[in-house]
């Protein structure tokens, strides 16, 4: 490099070269009449901008990460893992990690496509978001249902069983949408 000094073609609105004045193409790296370089500017870097949304999605997974682990400690100590409503509890945790996991996923790759000016993005982000907190509310009623469980030794599943069926609902009017 040294002294060696460089022309670009965004500095020379007629597109001639600086040193001798031969007509310059743009594209052109060398003036075909002296061969002195023509230096080009890089193409500008896209900067990522970070999303609105992407704090306050890492927040929906650590909540929905800390409420499924106390649900399946509280299903760990109601029940023997032989017990059949220590299975269904963990098959219906598990597959509600799975749609969380998903959807989690579905809207990291949405907010990669936020710039802040798309507004049909943003709605369905926003949608995905809804969603993501269903999956958490849901998670808080299990763990306040195993909460009255443990503490009252209650023999009546009907409680139990609607919030079976309501997590089954969400989880299947996501496989839906």
């Amino acid at each position: 490099m040294g002294n060696y000094k460089y022309m670009t073609l965004e500095d020379n609105h007629n597109h001639f070269c600086i040193y001798c004045g031969a007509k310059l193409d743009p594209g052109q790296h060398f003036c075909s009449q002296c061969g002195k370089e023509v230096y080009h500017d890089p193409e500008p870097q896209r900067v990522h901008m970070p999303s609105k949304y992407e704090e306050e999605v890492d927040k929906i997974e650590q909540e929905y990460e800390l409420k499924q682990r106390r649900a399946t400690e509280l299903v760990e100590k109601l029940f023997d893992p032989s017990h059949m409503s220590y299975q269904k509890f963990t098959a219906t945790i598990r597959k509600s990690n799975g749609m969380f996991d998903n959807q989690l996923t579905v809207a990291r790759k949405m907010i990669e496509l936020d710039d802040g000016e798309n507004a049909i993005v943003e709605k369905e982000i926003e949608n995905k978001i809804v969603t993501l907190n269903a999956f958490i509310d849901k998670m808080e009623d299990l763990i306040n249902e195993l909460v009255i469980q443990l503490s009252s030794n209650k023999e009546d599943d009907d409680d139990i069983n609607a919030l079976f069926k309501d997590m089954d609902d969400l989880i299947d009017s996501v496989k839906d949408y």
